[in-house]
């Protein structure tokens, strides 16, 4: 009587033990060092649980969606995952984010990882390979697939693009006037090729004054020195008070922005993190997010992982204010 608890343990417990068919395992860097994982799994047929390995046992945004997108329970247990299935899952995908895959020295960037099944990886666009742990299985024009075990990808990223320089470039091709055009041969041998740029725009600045010249008859008085004083008088008087109001919010704050630079400089942080929070600083120790991404020139997705990564390092508290997110400095 005793054998049937045992066969009765042994069943419940078989569909859990199976190993299962990884069918592919997809990791997607992205140039702060962020990493998506997205594992596709075929389990067992007639089987309810179904163990999977993770990369990495700190991991967010874990999801399990099955062949028709609908989600499956799942616990989480370090860097394994039990995931119970339904009578119609022939197929699950699991994804997750984590930081813990990359290191930075210097310029280098490295991936490294265990896992016993092959990982292709899709480094960041314009990415450069400088060494590999083994050689690889495949590789395309975007990935790279290694073999099963310790393996890690070495690689660089390119400098980031100049913008800035191509708009001011178009800009300054559409300043040339035809008055331009007429300038006396003084300027053009006491002018090299550097003032002749800052010179376009005082043609255009003169317009004006000419308008308002030939408009003085027409209302008998000129008001144009009167209004110049006044714009000067409003433009000093909301610089003080700006000023006055920034530096009444930064004495407020616990710590002077060197220390808080110096404690960061500390922690390992990338460039973007360290002036997103110096950001945040330098207006009262609260900002909203899309603030601080247009002011950094991040993309949303880069700054939502980035802000995700500062407060779960304790750095920032992320809240709603109405329909905007806001970061607000932790001092501890």
């Amino acid at each position: 009587m005793k054998k049937f608890p045992v066969v009765i343990l042994l069943l419940i417990t078989l569909p859990l033990v199976m190993a299962q068919n990884i069918e592919k395992v997809a990791v997607s860097v992205y140039p702060d060092g962020y990493v998506k994982v997205t594992e596709v799994i075929v389990p067992p047929n007639y089987s309810v649980v179904v163990n999977v390995p993770l990369l990495s046992s700190n991991v967010t945004g874990l999801s399990v969606f099955d062949q028709n997108d609908k989600p499956l329970l799942f616990e989480k247990n370090g860097s394994a995952l039990t995931v119970y299935l339904l009578n119609s899952t022939t197929q699950f995908n699991v994804t997750y984010f984590t930081a813990s895959l990359t290191t930075k020295t210097g310029e280098i960037w490295n991936l490294s990882y265990n896992f016993p099944y092959p990982v292709t990886v899709k480094l960041p666009p314009g990415a450069i390979v400088v060494a590999l742990s083994a050689v690889p299985l495949t590789i395309t024009s975007d990935s790279i697939t290694m073999p099963p075990g310790n393996q890690s990808v070495s690689y660089i990223l390119p400098p980031p693009t100049t913008t800035p320089e191509k708009t001011s470039t178009s800009s300054t091709s559409q300043l040339p006037s035809p008055s331009q055009t007429k300038t006396t041969p003084s300027t053009q041998t006491n002018s090299t090729t550097a003032p002749t740029l800052t010179s376009t725009p005082q043609t255009p600045s003169k317009t004006p004054v000419t308008i308002s010249n030939t408009s003085q008859p027409a209302s008998g008085k000129n008001y144009a020195p009167l209004f110049g004083v006044l714009a000067v008088v409003g433009i000093s008087v909301g610089a003080f008070l700006f000023k006055k109001r920034s530096k009444s919010q930064k004495t407020n704050l616990p710590v002077s922005r060197e220390e808080l630079l110096a404690k960061l400089e500390n922690l390992g942080l990338t460039d973007d993190e360290i002036n997103a929070l110096l950001y945040v600083y330098d207006h009262g120790g609260k900002a909203r997010q899309a603030d601080v991404r247009r002011a950094l020139g991040i993309p949303k997705t880069t700054a939502w992982r980035m802000f995700k990564r500062l407060e779960e390092k304790g750095l920032v508290r992320v809240y709603k204010r109405g329909k905007e997110n806001w970061v607000e400095l932790i001092f501890t």
